[in-house]
């Protein structure tokens, strides 16, 4: 039983939302965008031609037989992004414990607030961890390949392998590009514009502005997970020479940075959930008030959460505040769903 606690610790489960939440994002984006299709839903190029020209018998028969099709390319996405991150977490366990970052994260969480690290804690050896990064990445490789044989988009395939080389190469290899100070760049990049837009043309073949913003508010959101992590590790990176963003900027620095890279795209999930509010105005219904108080619940605990990250960034409470910046992006991921709901009405 502590061998299996010790594998669900190494899942780092605080930090999954990040994976799970674009993926909704992206889904509720692509969602909206093929409610606005005149026939509904479509998957594929033949049925945006079918919507162009207008309803037929042909489209309107794949408007009503390919919302199975969406639900299980929305599943398939969610497997991709959630094992390719819990394979990422193993591969990072294993990299920066052979290297000796980790040493001293061998003890619970509740004596160092930090996790305790498979590799370090002498229960499990080096190639067990980097066994269960591939068995992990092997699972959304096989969710990846399903998608690209439903989707017929064979350029997924090198899109996923980028997307694992990232994995691998944030702090594994000779040069990790997150002990250069460049870990936010590539959260940003794979959690934000990769995840969200990703799934939103693997949904309906296009992006759209909603989309795109989505991606940047969820890859803002994932950065600042990411930082609060290098934060709470600035002292130990610095002496083991992993020069993350918050070795460079300093502690000081780089909780300024936290809080601003946190706080914009709150400030914007804050205003958005208003947008249900304000289209009462203009259709009242019962399923508009339903989605208005959805968005403006929701968006209230997001405000809620965002004092207790402040609080806890500034107590220097690391284990409430990972959790509390984690819930924030799932939170700002159902705000956005009800958001796109409620502008199909």
């Amino acid at each position: 039983m502590k061998n299996l606690d010790l594998w669900v610790n190494g899942l780092r489960p605080k930090t999954l939302p990040a994976s799970i939440a674009p993926v909704l994002v992206g889904v509720a984006a692509g969602y909206r965008m093929l409610k606005s299709q005149p026939s509904g839903c479509v998957t594929s190029k033949e049925q945006l031609e079918a919507c162009a020209a207008g309803p037929s018998p042909l489209s309107v028969l794949a408007a009503n037989t390919s919302w199975g099709m969406f639900a299980l390319l929305a599943v398939l996405c969610v497997i991709v992004a959630l094992f390719i991150q819990i394979a990422a977490n193993f591969a990072n366990d294993y990299s920066d414990g052979i290297r000796g970052t980790d040493a001293g994260r061998g003890d619970t969480e509740s004596r160092t607030a930090k996790p305790q690290r498979l590799t370090v804690s002498g229960q499990v050896t080096p190639r067990q961890v980097l066994a269960a990064a591939g068995v992990n990445a092997f699972i959304a490789c096989v969710a990846g390949l399903a998608i690209t044989i439903l989707t017929g988009h064979w350029w997924l395939i090198a899109l996923g392998v980028l997307c694992l080389l990232a994995g691998w190469f944030y702090v594994g290899g000779k040069h990790p590009y997150g002990y250069a100070g460049f870990g936010e760049v590539g959260v940003f990049v794979f959690f934000g514009l990769v995840a969200v837009l990703g799934t939103e043309y693997v949904l309906t073949g296009r992006f759209n502005a909603e989309g795109v913003l989505g991606a940047v508010l969820c890859g803002l959101f994932s950065c600042a997970i990411l930082m609060v992590n290098n934060l709470r590790d600035v002292d130990e990176d610095k002496i083991s020479g992993k020069m993350t963003l918050g070795v460079r900027l300093g502690r000081k620095n780089a909780q300024t940075v936290l809080f601003i890279t946190y706080l914009v795209p709150l400030v914007i999930t804050v205003v958005g959930a208003l947008v249900p509010l304000a289209m009462l105005f203009r259709h009242f219904s019962v399923a508009g008030i339903v989605l208005a108080v959805l968005a403006v619940v929701f968006a209230l605990v997001c405000v809620k959460a965002a004092a207790d990250l402040v609080h806890s960034i500034n107590s220097g409470n690391f284990v409430k505040a990972l959790p509390m910046c984690s819930m924030t992006v799932l939170l700002f991921a159902i705000v956005f769903i009800v958001v796109e709901i409620a502008l199909t009405l």
